[in-house]
């Protein structure tokens, strides 16, 4: 294959397992929690072992150039390709010691190569497929000693892509090969570029949801093939260790988090939910990458999980800027129709905030708590204190701007509470839309310039939070919903039996702690002030000890309703809040 200009590959971390000691390696979206470590199960099934070719199966569209970035990223995988540092081969020598942990006596080890390229231009099974179709057209590939790989393009739609997955991987009987039935590893992996890149092909386009920082260039110039060799790498270190749904994983065998799942974003060193870590970058075309591969190929992929061993601390840093202090009154504008209940639950946790109020322990005021330590931090010697306290309650039951709002209309709605010593809570019901809501954010909190109140202006922070139920449960309301990507874990029951307006307590919880210790965009924060990394979503998906990526912790479960929780509040309520960034420790702090 004709050498093309240097590119590059981001690949994923990859998951060091560790079965008879303890690891400290891939905590990613939990790693920041302390006394965290992370265990994949080895469920004595067998792992791929010896010579097996990678057989590429293009479905659709592809240019020439196009397949070359994939068939190289396979055949970089070899240790006899010469590569330069870091390498992709490199990359994949993580899953020898899976091997060696299976059986350390005598580990057996595996050796790929790219086999076949089978070309289906004509669409043969349309342009809408289903996974059994995806199995049919992986079995055109060599079935005994082989991973078949499907690559769909752009415009090829797949059940569940961009819903719940970028890709797939399996196994399937194969037809009689010498009179006996083996089974064979299979791929899937779909084209993004034009369906759901921010899902899909992050860090290469902004991401659909979180931190809206600038995207990355693509080490060989094709966002939705640099896509997919990032998810490709991912499935196959799964495919390698856990080829048949008994080798190793963590969590339901339905769902599992494996090699390089386990390592959600994280592709350098320094990585925090919404920023890859820090990459390498290519000087000439500006393209981020973490590994070299063949035919000059640069490429990026996660890091398979061992690397975390070395992450340091994230730390917070503070700007100098104000953080909201004195007496605080919560006032809160519902916008749209509410039930009286559901009003309920939200003013009963804007009153649980506060420590007068006697609550059973762990509390939502010992939660929040945590935010004490950011004004002790900001002046140790004379550090200035929060009281919060529910203040009006305002309902605009006539939707008087409409059903879809602009984040304007968010503020002049703000603007109708107390805009001195106040935060303005906005609340959305669900049937009202509003922009980004559920493409990009949940909710949002920022600062506003007051009338003239007593001759002088003052900024005042507001805050907006839109109910999920009936648009985005799974993006906005999780875990009480079944997410809209990655594992497909059960949800848990809600603590107040309402999906929706649980869903809105853990991000309003999450926003309030953001505009307490970053209200006017220059106070405690990572990255940039445009898509900042503050004390809630710097924990992203974490409520208690023991979480990984789509298991929310170890929470505790009602004995009568089997609601999951971590929090009591007022009038005996109880709330599953987010865990908070805890300057002190640099860590997430969780109550349970």
């Amino acid at each position: 294959m004709a050498s093309s200009t240097s590119t590059h590959f981001i690949l994923c971390l990859l998951f060091a397992v560790c079965l008879f000691h303890e690891s400290f390696a891939a905590r990613k979206l939990a790693e920041l929690v302390q006394d965290q470590s992370m265990l994949l199960s080895y469920h004595n099934g067998p792992l791929l072992f010896g010579k097996i070719s990678i057989n590429l199966i293009w479905y659709g569209n592809f240019k020439p150039s196009q397949r070359a970035i994939v068939s190289d990223f396979i055949t970089s995988l070899s240790s006899s390709q010469s590569q330069t540092q870091p390498s992709v081969a490199t990359w994949w020598s993580t899953t020898d010691k899976y091997y060696h942990l299976a059986n350390s006596k005598k580990p057996s080890s595996l050796s790929l190569s790219l086999g076949r390229q089978i070309l289906d231009e004509s669409y043969s099974l349309g342009k809408s497929l289903t996974q059994k179709q995806i199995v049919q057209l992986a079995s055109k590939g060599n079935q005994r000693n082989a991973i078949n790989i499907v690559l769909t393009s752009s415009d090829v739609t797949v059940d569940g892509f961009c819903s719940s997955r970028c890709g797939t991987h399996g196994s399937s009987k194969s037809a009689l090969v010498k009179g006996k039935n083996y089974r064979f590893a299979y791929i899937w992996v779909g084209n993004s570029e034009t369906q759901c890149p921010g899902f899909c092909a992050w860090p290469f386009h902004q991401p659909i949801f979180g931190s809206q920082a600038p995207p990355l260039v693509a080490p060989n110039n094709d966002v939705g093939l640099d896509g997919m060799v990032i998810n490709l790498a991912s499935l196959l270190a799964a495919t390698a260790t856990n080829p048949f749904g008994n080798g190793y994983f963590q969590g339901p065998a339905g769902a599992p988090l494996e090699a390089a799942s386990a390592c959600p974003g994280v592709y350098a060193k320094n990585a925090y939910p919404g920023y890859a870590g820090d990459l390498l970058v290519d000087p000439t075309t500006g393209a981020s990458y973490n590994a070299h591969g063949a035919n000059e190929r640069n490429l990026a992929s996660r890091r398979l999980a061992e690397s975390t061993q070395d992450q340091p601390s994230l730390l917070f840093k503070y700007h100098n800027g104000p953080l909201l202090n004195g007496e605080i009154s919560v006032n809160l504008i519902w916008y749209g129709k509410f039930k009286p209940s559901q009003r309920a639950i939200v003013s009963d946790f804007i009153t649980s905030l506060s420590s007068s109020q006697s609550q059973t322990q762990p509390s939502v005021a010992t939660w929040w708590k945590t935010t004490d330590k950011y004004y002790l931090l900001a002046n140790s010697q004379k550090p200035s204190s929060l009281s919060l306290s529910l203040g009006k309650q305002i309902l605009e039951e006539s939707y008087s701007f409409g059903k879809s709002l602009t984040q304007k209309q968010i503020k002049e709605l703000a603007s109708k509470g107390d805009q001195r010593n106040a935060i303005n809570v906005v609340l959305t019901s669900s049937d009202v839309t509003v922009e980004g809501f559920c493409s990009s954010k949940c909710g949002t909190h920022g600062s506003s310039n007051s009338a003239t109140i007593e001759g002088k202006n003052y900024k005042f922070a507001y805050i907006w939070v839109g109910n999920s139920e009936t648009q985005c449960p799974g993006y906005c309301a999780w875990p009480f919903h079944q997410p809209i990507y990655g594992p497909q874990i059960p949800p848990l029951v809600a603590p107040n039996d309402d999906v929706g307006l649980d869903g809105m307590v853990i991000n309003l919880g999450s926003l309030l702690a953001a505009t307490a210790t970053n209200p006017f965009g220059n106070g405690y924060f990572q990255g940039p002030a445009g898509a900042p990394l503050e004390a809630a979503s710097a924990c992203p998906g974490v409520y208690a000890k023991n979480a990984y990526p789509g298991y929310a912790g170890d929470l505790l479960v009602d004995s009568i309703t089997g609601a999951s929780y971590n929090a009591h509040g007022a009038n005996g309520r109880k709330y599953l809040l987010p865990a908070l960034f805890d300057p002190s420790t640099s860590s997430c702090s969780t109550l349970v």
